[in-house]
């Protein structure tokens, strides 16, 4: 008989890992597998303040604009392969630089916010 294991994290942390298993869950029915935490986080990046650059979301994250530029190029239609992306997120020219390109929720991007939304609310139901 195995004894009970007491926690070594707090029951706040514990709630926090709940939640995040809960936030992650919807990528996995996305049907491509869970992509990188790299996507994972460009997605949130765009999904927080859309219409931003490439320099402005790869600033927030602290990474090279290439680096965001790779992520997403893999999370949008198209990715850098010329293959079929992820689909969550467009790229359109700024009006007024047409060097910049400014990112956006596609539909399928705002309806895996918004399932995220959902299984996070469950974790906010009183018990």
């Amino acid at each position: 008989m195995v004894d009970y294991i007491r926690p070594s994290i707090s029951d706040e942390e514990i709630e926090s890992q709940e939640a995040m298993l809960l936030a992650i869950e919807p990528w996995f029915n996305l049907g491509h597998g869970v992509p990188p935490i790299a996507y994972i986080r460009a997605f949130c990046l765009v999904a927080r303040k859309e219409g931003l650059t490439v320099a402005e979301y790869a600033a927030q994250a602290g990474i090279p604009s290439s680096v965001m530029t790779r992520n997403l190029l893999d999370i949008g239609d198209v990715n850098r392969q010329r293959g079929k992306g992820l689909e969550l997120v467009v790229q359109e020219r700024d009006p007024f630089d047409l060097r910049k390109h400014r990112a956006r929720l596609s539909a399928k991007g705002r309806k895996l916010a918004h399932d995220i939304n959902v299984a996070l609310r469950r974790m906010r139901r009183p018990k």
